[in-house]
């Protein structure tokens, strides 16, 4: 795995907060740029979900949404956790849209092919998955 992933099936908007995306737009910042706030395992993940269940949404401002934190998430933010792995750009919620989502659960507990996915939550009507430091497969009830 490289240490500089660039997503092929997501736009930075998805994964980054409106604030923080416009910040960045102010600064000049080339969209390839912008991943790093990313973990590249994560972005990688994401896109191989995506190419293999169809379209997948995760933030939705972009398009008059309400959504903004499914992706990376800023220590001020208070949605979730102070330590979800959202606020080290190593978690992604998405809603997938052409595969229900327990069928896709299913699929990475038993390990198809989903290599770097450390943690997933049971029971929510999003995939949560994340790539933190841990051994194993760890599934949380939120």
């Amino acid at each position: 795995m490289n240490l500089d992933y660039i997503p092929k099936w997501f736009r930075p908007y998805e994964l980054i907060p409106r604030a923080i995306y416009k910040e960045m737009l102010g600064l000049n910042w080339p969209e390839d740029r912008m991943w790093q706030l990313f973990d590249p395992r994560t972005l990688y993940v994401n896109d191989k979900l995506r190419k293999r269940y169809g379209k997948m949404i995760a933030n939705t401002y972009h398009w008059g949404g309400e959504h903004q934190y499914r992706g990376f998430r800023p220590r001020w933010c208070t949605v979730g956790s102070k330590y979800s792995q959202h606020r080290y750009g190593r978690a992604s919620d998405l809603v997938p849209v052409e595969a229900p989502v327990e069928e896709i659960r299913r699929d990475i507990i038993k390990g198809n092919n989903f290599l770097y996915i450390t943690c997933i939550e049971a029971d929510v009507s999003w995939l949560h998955h994340d790539e933190r430091n841990f051994k194993g497969l760890l599934i949380i009830n939120p």
